[in-house]
């Protein structure tokens, strides 16, 4: 596994909390998709928690991100993970990432980018949105019908 950041200089430069919250993001990031470990959503997540974009559902509680980080880790084994770049102003948050992987199904390379933004409370990720290539992630896998889409969009 193999976990990148770019970092750009930050100016102001953070708080001690914006430190912790940073650190927090980054473990989640590479303990928690990299790794593919779903028994860590306790140790990063409110237990309130609502997250959105990540499913085609909004996601609220630690067990419904527990199901929804286990479904998808069962599908795409992340291998790498990339912030290209990571925002924190207090107790809130935005970051550009990539993640790289197999797709165990059709056992295909893939890449996402994703981008994320939301708030911690108590040093936890309370709220987030995320927003995901899965078009070009399908279009990869052969799930979309491009025929359709070319017709019906131009």
């Amino acid at each position: 596994m193999n976990f990148k950041e770019e970092v750009p200089e930050i100016d102001p430069p953070w708080t001690q909390r914006e430190e912790l919250n940073a650190a927090l993001l980054r473990r989640w990031l590479k303990a928690g998709w990299e790794a593919n470990d779903s028994s860590l959503v306790d140790e990063h997540f409110h237990p309130e928690c609502i997250i959105s974009g990540l499913a085609p559902e909004v996601i609220e509680g630690l067990d419904e991100m527990r199901v929804t980080h286990r479904a998808m880790c069962a599908r795409l084994q992340h291998r790498t993970a990339t912030i290209q770049f990571l925002l924190m102003r207090g107790d809130q948050f935005s970051a550009a990432m990539e993640f790289e992987g197999r797709q165990r199904d059709a056992n295909l390379d893939v890449a996402m980018e994703v981008c994320c933004f939301g708030t911690m409370r108590n040093g936890l990720i309370y709220r987030a949105h995320n927003i995901i290539d899965y078009t070009g992630l399908y279009a990869k896998l052969g799930l979309l019908d491009l025929g359709k889409l070319a017709e019906h969009f131009g």
